[in-house]
């Protein structure tokens, strides 16, 4: 107990804070806002106050060892429209611009923290771990929710090729993690070593490899409902050509942003806001062009691109340290903003109606990861105390999942609600479980940096 006096002066300062933040924003609620430029001021306002009491909750809990990233989501489901309804569905719609952005800068830090003389180094390790997830996570989901849900008839209005290819499709989506939570801990933990670079260079190779996993096990199910006969080879051309596309692109962006580096290198930070905004919404108007004039389904990655652009300035220009500096001096709004929202948009609703079978899932999910896991530390030669925490790190899940889980309710409409909600609930418990025990494994791993 006697440790947490020292934090007893902070903890009266953010609870008085928090408590006039909270009432503030009641009186505010209350008020009659007829006109349309108050009811868009109340929305600048709710944004606001969200940043705000997500940061100072975030203090409150980081005396108790929570990671900050907990704070923010925490705050953003109490203020979602599933419990308080501060924040409406509108209005949580409406913060999906700046969600995208924020996005786009996340990965731009990920492609920079990953240096390329490690990941020599830790290739194979990488490489092993990304095969044993990956097929270990889809096998015991597939198979484990095939035969609860046939055994006790979980899904009567289902048939079984049906059941089959939900199935199918939650595996893959099992396998798909969050590079934006993994970056979120790793800065704010200032994580440096062998177990958090393997943890990132698998968890980001994942977030590039799991849009082809999924087109993979699209076309399978289209050909076990009978939609199709053959594999659909020129989707899978497509998708290569625009994966390939956006890490070609991403590479020449980088060198573009290390040449400004050296030209101007003052006003960095709002350049790479910027560069992320551009990024984002030239691949919007790309993509949508190429349909309406050419009817090619070619998409960009704003993703990809980003984590490629920032790669290559940390990797193949003298630029890395500053490129680096610029976007820890961004990090901390924009890591408020995008879990905020990111806990906003959870939907309590889904893990209500299906938490039983959610939680099996994630259950299942967890002990896959582990055992995977166990097995590359084993092949890799790791110390026991990394194989025993490494499962720890691959939890977490996004907006990944959530964007393939959309993909697949516009191929397969029958399935839809089925898939997304339950895909909807697993990712709620897991973005809630999965930084607690993320921060954990860097924490026993050593490679924390104290202070």
């Amino acid at each position: 107990m006697s440790r947490y006096k020292q934090y007893i002066p902070d903890l009266k300062i953010y609870g008085i804070m928090l408590f006039l933040l909270v009432g503030f924003a009641f009186w505010i609620k209350i008020m009659d806002m007829g006109s349309h430029w108050q009811q868009a001021g109340l929305t600048t306002f709710s944004l606001g106050f969200i940043l705000l009491a997500s940061y100072i909750t975030a203090q409150i809990l980081k005396i108790a060892g929570l990671p900050l990233i907990s704070g923010y989501i925490f705050v953003g489901i109490l203020a979602g429209p599933y419990i308080t309804g501060f924040l409406s569905h509108d209005m949580v719609a409406r913060f999906r611009l700046v969600d995208d952005l924020a996005l786009s800068f996340i990965a731009l830090t990920a492609g920079g923290t990953l240096h390329l003389q490690f990941l020599r180094k830790r290739g194979k390790a990488i490489a092993i771990n990304i095969l044993l997830l990956t097929l270990v996570v889809f096998v015991v989901v597939f198979f484990s929710f095939f035969f609860m849900v046939r055994r006790l008839n979980l899904m009567p209005n289902l048939t079984d090729p049906q059941i089959m290819v939900l199935a199918c499709l939650l595996g893959v989506i099992a396998v798909a993690r969050s590079p934006s939570s993994a970056i979120a801990i790793i800065n704010e933990c200032r994580a440096s070593g062998m177990f958090t670079t393997t943890v990132l260079g698998v968890t980001v190779a994942m977030d590039v490899l799991i849009i082809i996993f999924f087109t993979l096990a699209m076309t399978v199910s289209e050909i076990i409902m009978g939609a199709g006969t053959a594999v659909d080879f020129r989707l899978i051309t497509g998708l290569t050509l625009a994966v390939a596309g956006s890490l070609a692109l991403g590479i020449v962006l980088g060198k573009g942003i290390s040449l400004y580096i050296g030209k101007v290198g003052h006003d960095l930070s709002l350049f790479l806001l910027f560069f992320a905004f551009s990024v984002f919404k030239a691949c919007l108007w790309f993509n949508q062009f190429m349909e309406a004039h050419f009817a090619v389904s070619l998409h960009l990655e704003p993703l990809l691109i980003c984590i490629s652009a920032g790669f290559t300035v940390q990797n193949f220009s003298k630029y890395g340290y500053i490129f680096m500096e610029a976007m820890e001096r961004f990090a901390l709004p924009i890591f408020v903003l995008f879990f905020s929202i990111a806990g906003a948009s959870l939907n309590l609703n889904a893990l209500l109606m299906t938490w039983p079978l959610a939680a099996f899932l994630v259950v299942i999910r967890t002990l896959g990861i582990f055992g995977s896991t166990w097995v590359a530390g084993i092949l890799n030669r790791d110390s026991s105390q990394h194989r025993r925490i490494a499962w720890m790190a691959y939890i977490t899940q996004a907006g990944v999942a959530i964007g393939l889980a959309q993909l697949a309710q516009r191929r397969f409409p029958e399935l839809g609600v089925y898939l997304t909600t339950l895909v909807l609930a697993v990712i709620t418990i897991n973005q809630v479980v999965g930084p607690i025990t993320f921060k954990i494994a860097l924490k026993k791993a050593g490679e924390v940096e104290q202070g």
